[in-house]
């Protein structure tokens, strides 16, 4: 179980390359738990990443071709099933999202039960991310929120306030510099980031 406390930022390492990696880039993140939502900051340190997507549009670009960043984050259909002991988030049994991000700040993000036919985030939810990114010389930073609201109002209920999962991933797709990097280990053959199975059952404690 990883333990958030209320208002305190916690420092977590990716270090689980998976599958193919020709580039194994150092990546970091901090979370943090307010009462606005789930602040999340990773930085990369990585010189020259690949951006093709610069501009925020409709249809959203993939951008995990590019270097991207990524949270992932699952949730119970109901609250009573969130605090059931032996919840477990499961592809088609949970309501998931992906948040992909790219250096220069261009965010793919959907929700949905499974892989297939998902809801896209609408422009006004990508907004409410607040999302900003910075490059330097060797390393690349991109920081958002995802509002407690945002999540409610796709839930249903408080989600936040109960066990929830998540995964943080590192990521591109493009041959010439393709890697798979996560958080929590991923025990299949080939690359596959929406597995909930996987997530870490995350919780929130007071301060």
């Amino acid at each position: 179980m990883l333990t958030l406390k209320q208002n305190q930022p916690q420092q977590l390492t990716l270090d689980h390359y998976l599958w193919r990696c020709v580039e194994k880039p150092a990546v970091n993140a901090t979370l943090e738990m307010t009462a606005a939502g789930l602040a999340v900051s990773f930085t990369v340190e990585e010189s020259q990443p690949l951006i093709t997507a610069t501009v925020q549009q409709e249809p959203m670009l993939m951008v995990c071709q590019d270097s991207a960043v990524e949270l992932f984050l699952a949730f119970a259909d109901t609250k009573e099933q969130a605090n059931a002991q032996d919840f477990k988030p499961y592809i088609e049994k949970c309501l998931y999202l992906n948040i992909e991000i790219n250096a220069a700040g261009i965010c793919y993000a959907k929700h949905g039960h499974s892989r297939k036919n998902r809801v896209a985030f609408t422009p006004e939810q990508i907004q409410s991310l607040g999302i900003s990114a910075q490059i330097e010389a060797a390393k690349w930073q991109v920081h958002f929120t995802v509002p407690r609201q945002l999540i409610t109002s796709l839930c249903g209920y408080d989600a936040f306030a109960h066990v929830f999962a998540l995964n943080l991933y590192k990521i591109s797709e493009t041959p010439e510099h393709e890697h798979y990097v996560a958080f929590n280990p991923i025990a299949e053959p080939k690359p596959n980031f929406h597995l909930p199975q996987y997530f870490a059952l995350t919780q929130v404690l007071p301060e």
